[in-house]
């Protein structure tokens, strides 16, 4: 790791190192390094290693591709071997960037990057596309930076990546499907309510090939939850219907939960589904949040163009890295009132750093996915003065 004194004396003091480590202007012959080793191993994930033998490691998503990143393996090291891993210009985007040039501005215009194919309003055979998991391998290679940086500046990753520098975030509860009744709902709910899980998500279960009976199994969770939360910020994932486009059905779910004032209806249609999104939005009036499955900054402008979404959920695991989602938080400030709540995923670690390196009027609430997450992070649960719980952020350097 870099000696903190020389760091320091290098950047002249505490204060101006603060300066340099905000704003980026590390130098290579400040501190004579390079990255020397980049390995990929589809079990493993992305090692890159300093050549003062510092690694940063990232496993990344189960789902990303990580068979087409090695085949670009060796391209990929021409691009980062000898280059100083303080550089911020070295991110996923550079890297696909140089591999398919100006292909990942077609999500703009609803198209596919690297098949052509019009994506736009339509619904997905399966959760992830393959191109998808293409951008989501290359975020593993931005994160693994992000770990290096951290562990060579002998610092948790999101006192580098903003100004914000939080060490406790607010967080929400993810407590998964209301898959035991509506009692046990209610009881779940008000267990963690008085824990102090004053937000909570839960999930719709039916769709529209369920029909009418469905939609009203989804309204009554509402009800029952608002009923015996009347205080809580309720938020209902629209997740059963990932896979469908039918915007008529999604309208009427959302114009009949809008009197329970849910905090927001996330997903409420397919991913692509841009006029849904807008008609949803504005036939409804609920606050929608949406993102987790658009890859890169362009697949999230076309829906703030159109003014169809409150909160952006990109995935810093899945849209690129961290490096991209930064971008799309520069992108979010233009739209006057809308937010940035990192999707999290497996391994739980990238959305946290995200959220405490950003200011709260911006991202405002960490994602705890008690179903997955619990082990990995409910060790740093605690409950706020004002009763809410909050994630206490790691002094551990690098990605934790």
């Amino acid at each position: 790791m870099l000696d903190r004194r020389r760091f320091l004396k290098g950047a002249g003091g505490a204060t101006a190192g603060l300066a340099f480590l905000n704003n980026w202007t590390w130098s290579q012959e400040s501190y004579g390094l390079t990255a020397k080793i980049i390995d990929v191993q589809v079990s493993g994930g992305v090692t890159i290693v300093a050549e003062n033998g510092t690694k940063g490691r990232f496993t990344g998503s189960g789902k990303q591709d990580l068979e087409t990143l090695k085949s670009h393996l060796l391209r990929i090291r021409e691009l980062l071997i000898g280059k100083n891993p303080l550089d911020r210009k070295l991110s996923g985007e550079m890297l696909w960037e140089a591999i398919y040039p100006g292909k990942a501005k077609l999500y703009a215009e609803g198209r596919d990057p690297l098949t052509g194919k019009l994506i736009v309003n339509k619904p997905r055979d399966d959760r992830h596309t393959k191109t998808g998991r293409v951008f989501m391998a290359f975020s593993t290679v931005d994160i693994a930076l992000w770990d290096l940086r951290g562990k060579l500046l002998n610092q948790p990753a999101y006192r580098i990546m903003g100004d914000a520098r939080r060490t406790k975030v607010p967080v929400y509860w993810r407590p998964g499907e209301a898959d035991k009744g509506l009692d046990d709902a209610r009881r779940r709910a008000r267990e963690a309510y008085d824990r102090g899980y004053v937000y909570q998500k839960w999930y719709f279960t039916k769709s529209a090939k369920d029909g009418d009976s469905g939609l009203k199994e989804n309204i009554e969770l509402v009800r029952v939850l608002r009923e015996e939360l009347p205080d809580a910020h309720l938020m209902f994932d629209n997740h059963s219907i990932r896979y469908y486009a039918d915007v008529d059905y999604s309208v009427r779910l959302c114009k009949a939960v809008a009197p329970y004032k849910p905090f927001w209806i996330e997903e409420p249609i397919c991913p692509e589904h841009l006029d849904g999104y807008a008609r949803i939005k504005d036939e409804s009036g609920v606050t929608i949040a949406g993102g987790e499955h658009w890859y890169t900054r362009w697949q999230v402008k076309p829906f703030l163009e159109r003014k169809c979404v409150d909160y952006v959920q990109s995935d810093p695991i899945w849209c690129g890295g961290i490096s991209e989602w930064l971008k799309i938080c520069q992108l979010v400030r233009q739209y006057s009132g809308v937010k940035v709540v990192p999707h999290i995923t497996s391994p739980w670690l990238a959305a946290p750093h995200c959220v405490a390196s950003q200011p709260e009027e911006l991202c405002p609430l960490l994602e705890f996915n008690y179903e997955g997450g619990r082990k990995a992070l409910d060790g740093s649960m605690s409950r706020s003065s004002d009763g809410d719980v909050v994630m206490t952020m790691s002094d551990a350097p690098g990605i934790s």
